[in-house]
């Protein structure tokens, strides 16, 4: 392998190591904006819940027996269909209403349950493998928790999104970086052309011989004009010399 070939793949790995990087980056950051989007959208539909809910139970209706509750969860679920399930929980856990009507007074899942003990009456999240789970408290009007609104959404349409948007990220990464490879390759050449002319051009400069033509080079411009400079006074200091052997010879 020649020297210019040993130099451009060394270049070409380095710039391979960065762009990785950079792939992998932009990826990342994509992926927490996906997240945190589905996690406003999700939580407002929760809130939504609570504030209703809420309301009913500040008018005197325990939260066991609000049976407009159902209605307000089946609502919602049907105009979103990445919403999987949404229930109303006590506050121990206990599914009071629920999308999934099978489940109305069952205790929820075990991660569900750990969830609200650490927590302790704040908002609390559950990621499970192929969906997500957002648990909003409801409060009654002496601010104590008394049940919770869970609403399970999907994972699938978002990690769908994020694996299009990579594919895509990916395709583009490739045609930038085989047109950057070809610059550098180029670069590379031409670099290590006018690296190989240079010392020949310097060395015919300082032994008086014809100069190679190399162009835009400011190094050889610089000493082909010191060496001018130095011819320039070795012919005055000689000049010189030959007066003062004269006028040594008159006397």
């Amino acid at each position: 392998m020649t020297f210019r070939l040993r130099i451009f793949f060394a270049l070409l790995l380095f710039l391979s190591l960065i762009f990785i990087l950079v792939l992998q980056l932009n990826r990342s950051l994509v992926d927490k904006t996906y997240d945190r989007l589905a996690e406003t959208r999700f939580l407002f539909v929760s809130q939504s819940l609570k504030t209703a809910l809420e309301l009913n139970i500040g008018l005197g209706f325990p939260l066991a027996e609000l049976r407009v509750s159902q209605e307000l969860i089946e609502r919602e679920k049907a105009d979103d269909d990445q919403i999987l399930a949404i229930e109303v929980l006590d506050e121990t856990g206990r599914s009071l209403f629920s999308t999934d009507r099978g489940t109305v007074g069952e205790e929820a899942p075990g991660n569900w349950s750990q969830a609200i003990q650490m927590m302790g009456g704040q908002r609390w999240t559950v990621v499970e493998r192929d969906a997500i789970v957002i648990g909003v408290p409801i409060v009654n009007d002496f601010e104590r928790t008394v049940g919770y609104v869970a609403l399970q959404y999907a994972k699938t349409y978002f990690d769908q999104r994020l694996d299009e948007f990579s594919e895509s990220l990916t395709v583009w990464g490739i045609g930038i970086f085989a047109a950057l490879a070809l610059v550098l390759l180029v670069s590379t050449m031409g670099f290590t052309a006018a690296s190989a002319a240079r010392p020949r051009a310097l060395l015919a400069i300082f032994n008086g011989e014809p100069v190679p033509d190399v162009k835009d080079d400011p190094l050889i411009d610089l000493a082909a004009a010191a060496q001018e400079k130095i011819n320039s006074a070795a012919a005055y200091l000689d000049s010189r010399a030959k007066d003062l052997q004269r006028l040594d010879d008159e006397l």
